[in-house]
């Protein structure tokens, strides 16, 4: 039950493929093939790009950043930010982590929506795939259009969204994900041996949720401190 409850998502997509398994062995086999290599695409690109995100975070100054992405960083910064996203490998999720490390390092909110569009719909393996297949001047129509579109939605973006309220919600996010049943539930032993007092980890979890207690009191966690 416990395991149902911290994987639901999990569980309904399983239940899921047991269902169109039985509905349709075709859609079953396809769907399979979809999940399989869109699993292997994310382990083909996630762990470069978050060491690629940790190396921004450890080894590039944030006067760096500041200088060529920050806000004063001008027309030099969007230009900068376009090359980034043009020039990316990988899908658009690959994005947010590099972008995320940007910003947090001092990266203006138009130059990270700048990176995060550019890598979306300007990159050049795109512009010369697009270009064989549509033709090179609806190509270069489309980029000519699309380009000014991304300044214009970063300069506005800018205006409508704060720093501070993207540092705020990221703490809140974390404040609420860390006090969960959960985050404490993760953290206990799953022995269930009452020595705490609220006779199994699940209890013990909820009472730690409310703060109406403390998790050294779980004997196994305190004999390994």
């Amino acid at each position: 039950m416990n395991f149902i409850k911290k994987n639901k998502i999990l569980v309904v997509a399983i239940v899921l493929y047991v269902i169109t398994f039985f509905y349709n062995r075709g859609i079953f086999n396809n769907s399979l093939i979809m999940t399989k290599n869109f699993l292997v695409e994310m382990l083909e690109i996630m762990p470069a790009i978050m060491i690629i995100s940790g190396l921004i975070n450890i080894w590039v100054p944030q006067e760096v950043i500041i200088k060529n992405f920050g806000k004063s960083s001008g027309l030099k910064g969007k230009l900068f930010s376009m090359l980034i996203g043009s020039f990316s490998a990988g899908p658009i999720y690959a994005a947010f982590p590099v972008a995320q490390s940007l910003y947090f390092k001092g990266a203006s909110i138009a130059n990270v929506v700048i990176i995060i569009s550019s890598w979306a719909v300007t990159k050049w393996v795109m512009f010369m795939v697009e270009s064989s297949f549509l033709g090179l001047k609806f190509a270069l129509t489309r980029y000519a259009l699309t380009i000014p579109m991304i300044l214009i939605m970063g300069y506005i973006m800018e205006k409508l969204v704060h720093k501070e309220d993207m540092i705020e919600e990221k703490e809140e996010i974390k404040k609420i994900i860390e006090g969960s049943k959960e985050y404490y539930l993760q953290k206990l032993p799953q022995k269930n041996c009452g020595a705490c007092g609220y006779g199994n980890c699940e209890n013990f979890a909820i009472a730690l949720s409310k703060k109406e207690t403390n998790i050294n009191k779980c004997v196994f966690l305190k004999s390994k401190n």
